[in-house]
């Protein structure tokens, strides 16, 4: 029996749209299993053991000028395809965060960097492959005491890879070199600042201070510091210390910025100072150098200028009050049983009302200038020509210093991160030089701090209590003369 032409062409277009479902299904089915198993590049990088080491984390040497070193490192590749990688040597350096990189590609060297020379400029590695890369390290004759630090990487450049990503990944392993000769442990504190802000709306609650600064690493050898900061009020009420903490290590030449907050109830002028000791790594001295410099800022609380006005103002209307009522009795004293009713009497003159005027002038420009101060900012104050701080040592205090450098492993497996060079812990043998423990501290910028904004609000604030005091003991003495 036939169906009927309606019947036929629904049940067509039925066959037809599963059909093409189906085909859909077949078609995206494989290209999503293609998509999950796709894996971005990866590869690892790890010192190769020898007669200098085994299972070091990165390169670490005692030289002297002129020496030429040879040594390796091995590459792998640990991703899903085939990798074709750059390798180059370059300038290592302490970033203003104070994590350890290495200067971008193409960005000459000037420094470790270039005696460093690979022995292949890039590789070429299939999946599951390893391959040792030689390098030289050719100290100049000339080069200077002290540490030099640089990194070798193998990097995937734009263009290598055919993941679509167009920057550079590079993965390296860090070399430090100490040159043989007198080591110089100094450093300056520049940029210093100290910012004061209110804990909230408590008048006496305090508040916080920040403080920052740069560390700059001047001499010739790294540093691994510790920091002692100490914050008082006035007569050293309130006092706050932070100490023993860490720095990050600084290469020589690099700089970090700190920023450190004291919270403190001390209320009007804080004073205190910082102190950076300075411990060479590698080089361990019984007594650290130290730099210091003074801090100092102003507390003063929004909310306690706020009560201080709504306090004057309640006294000026008090007294203002007591005025008014004395009044009409200052006049009746005017007519005396001497005079007869109707004599000319002069009345006493209106000084008093001028007075309450003045304080109320004060109490109002105080209340709408000094509701909503801005946080003392200090700017440094004038130092000296030679820039040069007393250094201050402390008690000796044997400590074993570490180097702040990440710890990540060589040899990770993980995909490696964009433009960043993987920078393990530094090897930290002892070093060929001596450290002469004598070197200077200065403070650039400025050896110290002077507040700056809030002295001059609690100037207007003292003004303006003298002017109420001397306006009520002119009523008081006006009283005892016509009472």
């Amino acid at each position: 029996m036939a169906l009927p032409t309606r019947l036929r062409t629904r049940a067509t277009a039925s066959v037809v749209l599963t059909t093409s479902l189906l085909a859909l299904l077949s078609f995206v089915a494989p290209t999503a299993a293609q998509a999950d198993t796709t894996q971005p590049p990866a590869w690892s990088i790890d010192t190769v053991d020898s007669d200098r080491g085994t299972g070091r984390p990165n390169f670490s040497y005692d030289v002297n000028p002129g020496d030429v070193i040879a040594d390796a490192f091995t590459v792998t590749n640990t991703g899903p395809g085939a990798l074709n990688l750059t390798i180059y040597a370059a300038d290592a350096f302490t970033t203003a965060t104070g994590a350890v990189d290495i200067l971008e590609n193409g960005e000459p060297s000037v420094d470790a960097g270039t005696w460093v020379a690979p022995g292949a400029g890039s590789i070429s590695l299939e999946p599951g492959a390893s391959v040792d890369v030689p390098f030289t390290l050719t100290v100049p004759a000339d080069a200077t005491p002290g540490d030099h630090s640089a990194a070798i990487v193998a990097s995937l450049l734009p263009g290598d890879s055919t993941d679509q990503v167009k920057v550079e990944r590079r993965l390296g392993l860090r070399i430090d070199m100490r040159v043989s000769g007198e080591l110089a442990p100094t450093a300056e504190i520049r940029s210093l600042a100290t910012n004061w802000g209110a804990s909230g709306v408590n008048p006496f609650g305090g508040g916080t201070t920040t403080v920052s600064y740069e560390l700059v690493n001047t001499g010739n050898v790294r540093l691994a510091s510790l920091e002692d900061l100490r914050l008082s009020g006035i007569g050293g009420s309130a006092g706050v210390a932070l100490t023993g903490g860490e720095i990050p290590e600084l290469l020589p030449g690099s700089a970090v910025t700190i920023t450190r907050e004291v919270t403190s109830s001390a209320i009007g002028p804080l004073n205190g100072a910082l102190t950076v000791y300075l411990q060479p790594v590698g080089a361990f001295t019984d007594v650290p150098v130290a730099v210091t410099a003074d801090l100092s800022a102003f507390a003063l609380p929004w909310s306690l200028v706020v009560l201080v006005v709504v306090l004057l103002l309640i006294v000026a209307g008090i007294v203002f009050w007591v005025w008014r009522r004395r009044r009409p009795d200052l006049l009746m004293a005017g007519y005396s049983s001497e005079t007869g009713p109707g004599s000319e009497q002069l009345a006493p003159p209106r000084a008093g009302g001028a007075a309450l005027a003045l304080i109320a002038g004060i109490a109002l420009a105080l209340g709408v200038g000094l509701t909503s101060p801005t946080p003392a900012v200090a700017e440094p104050a004038p130092t000296s020509s030679s820039g040069i701080v007393e250094v201050t040592i402390p008690a000796p205090t044997p400590v074993q210093t570490t180097t702040a450098a990440p710890s990540t492993s060589a040899s990770s497996t993980a995909v490696p991160s964009t433009a960043q060079t993987a920078s393990p812990t530094s090897s930290s043998g002892a070093g060929s030089g001596s450290s002469t423990g004598n070197g200077s501290g200065t403070v650039g910028g400025g050896s110290g701090l002077a507040a700056t904004g809030n002295e001059t609000l609690a100037i207007t604030l003292g003004l303006g209590a003298l002017a109420l005091i001397v306006g009520v003991v002119f009523l008081l003495h006006r009283k005892g003369r016509t009472g």
